[in-house]
């Protein structure tokens, strides 16, 4: 059963800004998401989701604002009044509590699935050969695929790939899951295998923040859904009312043509 959330903000944005050149992709982003919830952020191509995602881990330095996890400020420092980038030291333990799968695996072609899960273990973490296997074995067997620990990626179909990929984030005991369109590589018949590993960590309580095109998982998973266009937040709020009752006319565009194209 999901553990009860309670109302102290594990993650909160503030007045977020990222510019790539002179294109402004997140124009004063606030959010807050609390231990336990799964936030699920959807909207056009182009409208700023990937990069806000990317920013809350500071794999994208913003311009302006805060990301602040469980009260300390990330990717950079505030000293005497003035801000300054976090040394790597620092940027290495503010990404340790985000786990990241993207949409594209990222595997190690000349590595066997086992090696790909405890590589990071070993070489960031520092862990032992032996108890990296066992977190790793354990992983593996956690997202369904504990028989092809010895197989090479190349072996693996797309979604076995992608389950691989979230046991590796797994493996590093992140705080937060950050899945940045995890399904969109996919072909259609092998989307679900990955969602229900993603449902399964929702269940178990695993804070999670999902970029995706897959409404049905954010209609039936998700606690809060974010709508994003144009780099800015339009819409936020319960998924069953966000849903069935949109209040911007973007909102409703937006969904209109989803449902086409579902059909």
């Amino acid at each position: 059963m999901k553990p009860e959330k309670n109302d102290r903000a594990l993650i909160q944005v503030k007045g977020l800004r990222k510019r790539f050149g002179e294109i402004e992709v997140l124009k004063g982003i606030d959010l807050e998401v609390r231990p336990s919830e799964v936030l699920c952020i959807i909207g056009p191509s182009g409208s700023g989701k990937s990069t806000l995602l990317r920013s809350i881990a500071f794999l994208e330095a913003y311009d302006a604002g805060d990301v602040v996890f469980d009260g300390r400020l990330i990717g950079y420092r505030d000293e005497a009044g003035k801000r300054r980038l976090a040394s790597e030291k620092e940027l290495n333990q503010d990404r340790s509590g985000f786990g990241m799968v993207f949409q594209h695996f990222h595997l190690w072609p000349h590595l066997r699935v086992l090696a790909n899960v405890t590589e990071a273990l070993r070489v960031v973490k520092k862990i032992g050969s032996a108890e990296a296997d066992r977190i790793g074995a354990e992983m593996l067997g956690k997202v369904g695929i504990a028989g092809f620990a010895d197989k090479y990626p190349e072996q693996l179909s797309g979604g076995q790939k992608q389950r691989v990929a979230i046991a590796r984030a797994l493996a590093m005991k992140p705080r937060v899951m950050l899945f940045d369109e995890p399904t969109s590589a996919l072909d259609p018949e092998l989307v679900g295998e990955v969602l229900g590993v993603m449902k399964q960590l929702a269940q178990e309580g695993m804070t999670m923040l999902v970029v995706t095109h897959e409404m049905g998982f954010a209609a039936h998973v998700a606690d809060t859904v974010v709508f994003m266009d144009g780099g800015k937040i339009l819409e936020k709020g319960d998924p069953g009312k966000l849903f069935a009752a949109p209040e911007s006319d973007r909102l409703k565009q937006f969904l209109n043509t989803w449902r086409e194209r579902s059909i």
